[in-house]
């Protein structure tokens, strides 16, 4: 162990983002000692005593730790600095089985307070690929104990696949109470690790692609993607003209047949908006409520406030109770403060669009549509803005 079909020492440090695996050091043992009292480390073979003293940490590090491929876990920009928190290591057996030249187990543990991070995925995704790239193994093999579902976990993670299992006891140095248990043995063949790197590659360059790429495909995604109306007349009718003026699609819910004051028999309003669908209950508190439910977000246009008692206070009390963002504006004078809500809860959204109808407050149509054409083209020229950007650049 420790060296490649070439011959070439694999002494040094291993590197991911967040960790490094370096060789065991004699000044460790203060560290191994302060977190070998925990009874999961205890278990680990050749550990049991570690936690007794200083020294006896000491002698599992010089006897059981420094060895070929045996690596300590540390974190980088961690505190203590290069403090060893785990161990990560590749052997020649595991469970009294015996392994060929080619084949190699993994091994692992972490001190409890650094659990839930997914150091110990990103830990053996690393010593992984050093078996295979660098020591040109053709498999390798972990086992667990059963029971231990959060190391079964990690290794589904890994995507190592079940192959058999034993009954082992847990090691000469383990607790004078640990009874001998079943182990299953998991194994990743090259081709395996091979083919699923191919189908997800994890390489450094990589995954700084994908990461650039998210940002930007972020940037270039509108606030509004959707507008959302029960389709009304006034203010309803107004986001959905608005919203199809400038390419925005439209969606909604209306009452059954179509409903609206001006468009009393089916298909009513559908006739004019058929992108809509029908609720199931008579009259518009239905679909008022999954108007809002349906919408990340609704704008309420109402000059004057919201009437008491109204169809839109009600629309602003369902947002309210469903815990959806809501704003009332009054007209094309708060577009400014409209926009930057808009910006606050965020892209991709589908918007609701609310207020009177024409007969409560005549012209209420032509401003709302105004109010929401503003948004729309605030929000297409931002996203121009990004696309002339050079990417590859920034």
């Amino acid at each position: 162990m420790g060296r490649d079909a070439a011959g070439r020492s694999h002494e040094g440090t291993l590197e991911t983002e967040r960790l490094v695996l370096r060789p065991w050091r004699e000044q460790d043992a203060g560290s191994l000692y302060r977190f070998a009292e925990d009874p999961e480390i205890k278990a680990v073979e050749g550990l049991g005593h570690a936690s007794r003293t200083v020294q006896d940490s000491l002698r599992a590090i010089r006897e059981v730790l420094m060895a070929d491929e045996s690596y300590a876990i540390t974190i980088k920009g961690g505190y203590p600095h290069d403090e060893a928190v785990g161990a990560i290591a590749l052997r020649h057996d595991l469970a009294g089985i015996e392994f060929g030249e080619d084949e190699v187990s993994i091994g692992y543990w972490l001190a409890r307070p650094f659990w839930g991070k997914g150091y110990v995925p990103e830990a053996a995704r690393e010593l992984i690929r050093h078996a295979f790239e660098d020591l040109g193994a053709k498999a390798v093999w972990a086992g667990v104990f059963d029971g231990n579902e959060r190391s079964e976990r990690v290794l589904k993670k890994l995507g190592m696949r079940r192959q058999r299992d034993v009954v082992q006891a847990r090691g000469e140095l383990a607790r004078a109470d640990e009874e001998a248990k079943e182990m299953h043995l998991s194994r990743l063949t090259r081709e395996q690790w091979e083919a699923a790197r191919s189908a997800d590659p994890t390489t450094s360059s990589y995954v700084a692609g994908q990461q650039a790429e998210a940002a930007t495909l972020l940037h270039r995604l509108p606030y509004v993607a959707y507008v959302r109306s029960g389709g009304q007349t006034g203010a309803d009718r107004g986001g959905l003209d608005a919203a199809r003026e400038e390419g925005v699609p439209i969606c909604g819910w209306c009452p059954p047949g179509g409903l609206a004051e001006d468009l009393p028999e089916p298909p009513g309003v559908m006739a004019l908006y058929p992108e809509l669908k029908e609720g199931s209950a008579d009259g518009y508190v239905e679909r008022t409520a999954l108007n809002v439910r349906d919408a990340h977000a609704t704008l309420i246009v109402s000059p004057g406030g919201l009437e008491p008692n109204s169809g839109t206070e009600m629309t602003e009390r369902f947002a309210r109770q469903m815990g959806r963002p809501c704003l009332v504006v009054e007209g094309i004078e708060d577009a400014d403060d409209a926009w930057r809500w808009l910006q606050r809860v965020g892209r991709g959204i589908t918007l609701n669009v609310a207020g009177p109808r024409e007969s409560k407050l005549p012209g209420i149509h032509d401003l709302t549509r105004d109010v929401v054409a503003e948004l729309l083209r605030r929000d297409r020229s931002l996203q121009q803005a990004w696309e002339r950007i050079d990417w590859s650049k920034a």
